[in-house]
């Protein structure tokens, strides 16, 4: 099939999704793992995955590899109001990337990568677990509204190392919670997006008493207050639609400037690769997820960057 063809179908398929419109007070996210984004995806597949981008105003990719031929390509394909933040390789040889559209958001001067033990160098903090491929997070604004976005891929591991898959959602919550309670934080509006690598949202029934470790993994996403709506929770995101990976969850309180509209995800398996058994590999194995927030201005905000 013609790559203009699936390029339609695509688009059909975008629109099914009914995504809202982009307004002055909205702002569109998305947050898509793209399996082994590198330089050497072909031409076919960065047309479908720019086509998908550039709807949206600030993008989470994860599974971005050491290679950054692929971000240079899709800046290419999107033009240069598209910027890019992106951290250093960590686990596995992968970066989280941010992808915003400067024409609307703006980055307001926090880019770091997230840690458990700073000054663990020194011996001066007890040991933690450490995050195999450590989330990234940054800051923006719109609407004279700021808030902070924080992306993760967390580690996988199955059979016994499902424990260390529940540790890390276990810190990164702790820490989502921690600093959207930080009154001297650049601000407190915190949006987590990513790669979970959450199975399922619900516990299955069992006969048997005996725990399955993956029923624990969403509800300690869950456990310190972070809201994941039940639109998200109800848009698996493999190309079977079988699993949770991906989520979308945010803090929320008294003087919140942001709020949640919608979100989903939006299924290209038949549009593109019509046929391909390879679609996992030429193009991803995750369905792009995304949400609409709605912006007030702060009240009092930290104005850094102007």
């Amino acid at each position: 099939m013609a790559v203009n063809q699936e390029l339609r179908l695509l688009q059909k398929r975008i629109r099914a999704a009914k995504i809202p419109k982009k307004t002055k007070t909205n702002f569109r996210l998305l947050t898509w793992n793209i399996r082994n984004f590198h330089g050497r995806k072909e031409t076919k597949a960065m047309l479908f995955i720019a086509k998908i981008i550039k709807i949206f105003d600030v993008i989470a990719i994860q599974e971005v590899k050491d290679d950054l031929g692929g971000i240079e390509k899709l800046q290419i394909l999107l033009g240069k109001k598209y910027k890019f933040l992106f951290s250093d390789p960590a686990g596995n040889g992968e970066r989280l990337v941010f992808c915003y559209n400067s024409k609307k958001i703006q980055f307001t001067g926090l880019a770091a990568e997230i840690v458990m033990a700073p000054g663990q160098g020194n011996g001066t903090v007890p040991p933690v677990l450490e995050f195999a491929r450590t989330p990234y997070m940054a800051s923006f604004r719109t609407n004279r509204c700021n808030f902070i976005l924080v992306t993760v891929h967390i580690y996988y591991g199955s059979g016994s190392k499902v424990k260390h898959r529940l540790t890390e959602i276990k810190n990164i919550a702790n820490f989502l919670e921690k600093r959207s309670g930080d009154t001297d934080s650049l601000d407190s509006d915190y949006i987590a997006c990513g790669d979970f690598n959450i199975e399922r949202i619900r516990a299955k029934i069992r006969k048997k008493k005996k725990k399955d470790p993956l029923d624990g993994l969403f509800a300690a996403l869950q456990s310190k207050g972070l809201i994941i709506p039940k639109v998200i929770q109800d848009s698996p995101s493999n190309l079977s639609q079988t699993r949770h990976f991906d989520q979308i969850a945010y803090s929320e309180y008294d003087d919140s400037t942001i709020s949640f509209v919608d979100g989903g995800v939006i299924d290209f398996v038949g549009a593109v690769y019509r046929g391909d058994k390879k679609l996992r590999y030429k193009l991803t194995d995750h369905l792009p997820m995304w949400a609409i927030f709605e912006t007030t201005k702060d009240e009092n905000p930290k104005f850094i960057n102007p």
